[in-house]
């Protein structure tokens, strides 16, 4: 009998021992991986193209793309200020080629939606879609609880964040295919596996991005198509959007250059779902491990102490 008990123990040691050695080997795999990203740099001229571009996290991509030799397209709402931005890119890279595609991600596609943006992608080497616009069409972001929303901010969520990035998605994938290898990745959020209440719709529209893009991802292989599809978790960055700046940035609150290096350098590690800023992937661990109540907990306090810095400015 008591040669039994131990015999139990020594497997459950043996097999504790392998399980955590299993999950080091796979984290040290992930976080020391070699971009592949330069696989997509082939053909003449290689384009991108950035959704969300004008600024915050989808400008660092643009910056981060021209850097590697990649030629890209801009997305935004306001023509204006995306020729002041391509302005201000071709100063600094002068060997890349820029263009922009004027949309607003907050309108129901139309009539003239495909001719618009098969038109800005015509005739170009297109290898890599990056999906970054986010946000309702609002100015700015506002804590609200779900019945707090109208019906045209309910459509806002749901048209910037999942319609846009559908239909896009829709027209360019095919794209792609024909010039593959081709890379397409989507930008998400921690609130798929963490959530917290007033960002109910958010949530929500980055579920639906995060199961497209796994579905995509098999839908790939399953056809043969050397088409590369991954979703990025984030945390906070420092971006206006978020209400940080600069002097926010910490280890847990990178600038938008670091987040956006942590996540080209993930491009090819095979996950079609990633963490791939360190100082997030520690602290959304931590937080997974906690038990669920106690998660709810920690975040409902966060969230009154956000509403309680707020009501402090206003």
């Amino acid at each position: 009998m008591a040669m039994s008990i131990y015999n139990v123990c020594a497997l459950v040691g043996a097999s504790t021992i392998g399980y955590l050695g299993l999950q080091l080997g796979s984290a040290l795999r992930f976080h020391l991986h070699g971009s592949k990203l330069q696989r997509y740099h082939h053909g003449t001229d290689p384009w991108v193209l950035v959704t969300g571009a004008s600024d915050g996290i989808g400008l660092a991509f643009v910056r981060a793309f021209a850097q590697r030799g990649f030629n890209v397209i801009l997305h935004g709402r306001n023509a204006t200020k995306l020729d002041k931005v391509v302005g201000e890119l071709e100063a600094q890279f002068p060997a890349a080629g820029f263009k922009t595609l004027v949309l607003d991600a907050g309108t129901p596609a139309s009539e003239s939606f495909d001719a618009t943006v098969l038109s800005a992608v015509q005739g170009l080497n297109l290898t890599v879609v990056v999906h970054n616009v986010a946000g309702s069409g609002e100015p700015q972001f506002d804590m609200t609880l779900f019945t707090g929303n109208s019906a045209r901010q309910c459509d806002g969520w749901i048209n910037v964040n999942a319609r846009f990035t559908t239909q896009l998605t829709r027209l360019l994938l095919p794209v792609l295919q024909q010039r593959q290898p081709g890379l397409m990745l989507f930008v998400s959020s921690a609130v798929t596996d963490i959530t917290a209440p007033y960002v109910s719709l958010y949530t929500a529209a980055k579920c639906f991005i995060e199961g497209l893009a796994k579905c995509l991802k098999m839908e790939m292989r399953l056809t043969g198509h050397d088409v590369e599809v991954m979703s990025f978790t984030t945390g906070t960055v420092a971006t206006a959007s978020s209400g940080r700046s600069e002097a926010d940035i910490s280890f847990t609150v990178p600038s938008t250059t670091t987040f956006v290096k942590a996540a080209l350098d993930k491009v090819g590690v095979g996950s079609p779902k990633v963490t791939p800023y360190i100082g997030h992937w520690l602290q959304f661990g931590f937080m997974m491990m906690l038990p669920a109540w106690a998660r709810d907990q920690m975040l409902l306090r966060l969230v009154k102490k956000v509403q309680d810095g707020i009501a402090k400015r206003e």
